[in-house]
């Protein structure tokens, strides 16, 4: 614990006289919170490539359709101008209440669906409707395809759209064709590092401007700033470029993995316990104290890190849960205070009806967690309505039902998994948490309720 403190002490004084001098990480974007939202990653998008919102730039749209157009070669979209845009809209609505995410709109009926995904998952037939919508507009024109450019934005550069999004359309090259081999649309793969590399292009224009151009010095640096902020967000947030620029941070996370295991155990004692505890009686007041004050300042990011790394575990991971393979993925649900993850059967990754696993909070501080096991659909249908029926009001195993769920928030027979930050506790206490929480996981999946209520669920759905 005294090396801690040293080293704590030492990082913190040299965090300290980095921030007095002037470092900082201050970002609007975080600070509003809509860093990983990706309707607010579209907005964003959308309001620099529109030439008519408020910042009176060309260049930002001029940059984005050269670029597109070096990947659309013998094309109609090989040589866009900013002057042919006609309109950008976000959510614009098609049927259905079912929006596309970004579409730009040419004087000449050429239109750019852009369909963005950061943690969603794709929806049933939605390219499909959205494609079919377009071509609705330009029925009159000959191959209409050629007036249609379909993008799909995407974090990682190899996922395409899925079959279930395309609706019987299947991506050739650079071609959607419908089940008759007819072209339905272009297609071009789009990922945010392709963004990224576009924001810079615009910041180096504005940089060289500013030096040429005094008069509006001002101005050209706040377009420096907001574009650099987006920039930031997007190597913190989803291109997973994140470097840790926290001097604390960076000495609680070592990177031996032994000596970040300890340091962990050594914050979470100071922040959970007064100098009583055995490992804190032998400290020197003062040092305990500015070690307290130091780790109760930097928890939220403790757990926040130690939170995202648990979630990275499992991505790309196939994980056996009853002789089923799962796949896990993050998302962001307004029901959630935090982050959670969601566990799906592999043989349901492209389709619109799975069963589901999601690992919840209770409250805002890693309270008590949970497990919900549900019907997850993009569209509720007659077998929806079937999988429903399946959820019966009975309370076996701790197993409760809730609305349109089972659920289970008493998990092991362990104290430290309850209460304020409880589930944070025991990450760092078990170092074993990634196997055994795929065991509660388990142990989860085979109680009764649950079991029978996905053997009734895989019946309709193979039905």
């Amino acid at each position: 614990m005294e090396y801690f403190i040293k080293g704590l002490s030492k990082a913190d004084h040299k965090f300290e006289k980095d921030a007095n001098d002037g470092f900082s990480d201050i970002n609007i974007f975080e600070a509003l919170d809509v860093e990983e939202k990706e309707n607010y990653h579209s907005k964003f998008i959308a309001y620099l490539v529109d030439i008519e919102k408020g910042h009176y730039q060309k260049n930002f749209a001029k940059i984005f359709l050269e670029k597109l157009g070096k990947s659309l070669k013998n094309t109609k979209f090989e040589n866009l101008n900013v002057e042919d845009i006609k309109s950008i809209e976000t959510e614009a609505c098609v049927k259905d209440n079912r929006r596309i995410d970004i579409l730009i709109t040419f004087k000449d009926k050429r239109y750019i669906i852009i369909e963005n995904k950061i943690y969603a998952k794709d929806q049933k037939n939605q390219l499909k409707d959205y494609i079919s919508f377009i071509r609705k507009n330009i029925k009159d024109v000959n191959d209409c395809y050629k007036n249609i450019l379909t993008i799909y934005l995407h974090q990682d550069a190899d996922i395409n759209p899925s079959y279930y999004s395309l609706g019987g359309f299947t991506i050739k090259e650079n071609l959607i064709k419908d089940k008759n081999e007819n072209i339905m649309s272009y297609y071009l793969k789009m990922d945010y590092m392709w963004i990224k590399e576009w924001i810079c292009q615009c910041i180096k224009i504005y940089e060289k401007k500013s030096i040429k151009n005094q008069k509006f010095s001002s101005d050209i640096q706040n377009i420096i700033f907001t574009l650099k902020q987006y920039k930031d967000i997007l190597q913190w947030y989803i291109t997973n470029e994140y470097i840790q620029r926290d001097d604390v941070l960076e000495f609680v996370f070592s990177k031996d993995i032994k000596t970040k295991m300890k340091n962990l155990n050594n914050a979470m004692i100071l922040y959970r316990y007064s100098k009583n505890k055995s490992e804190l009686k032998n400290l020197k007041e003062e040092d305990y104290k500015k070690a307290k004050n130091i780790i109760q300042y930097k928890w939220n990011s403790i757990c926040k890190t130690i939170l995202e790394e648990f979630f990275d575990n499992f991505e790309q991971m196939e994980i056996k849960i009853s002789d089923i393979i799962f796949l896990a993925n993050k998302i962001e649900e307004n029901r959630a205070n935090r982050g959670v993850l969601v566990f799906y059967p592999k043989d349901y990754k492209n389709e619109s009806l799975y069963p589901c696993i999601y690992l919840y909070f209770q409250k805002s501080r890693y309270d008590t967690f949970g497990l919900t096991f549900e019907i997850s659909n993009d569209g509720e249908d007659e077998k929806y309505k079937q999988c429903l029926e399946l959820f019966k009001d009975i309370k076996k195993e701790n197993v409760k039902k809730y609305k349109d769920h089972y659920y289970c928030d008493k998990l092991i027979n362990n104290q430290k998994l309850e209460g304020e930050y409880a589930f944070i506790y025991w990450l760092i206490e078990n170092e074993n948490h990634v196997k055994d929480f795929i065991q509660i996981l388990n142990d989860f999946f085979e109680k009764e309720l649950v079991k029978e209520a996905y053997k009734g669920i895989v019946n309709v759905l193979n039905s």
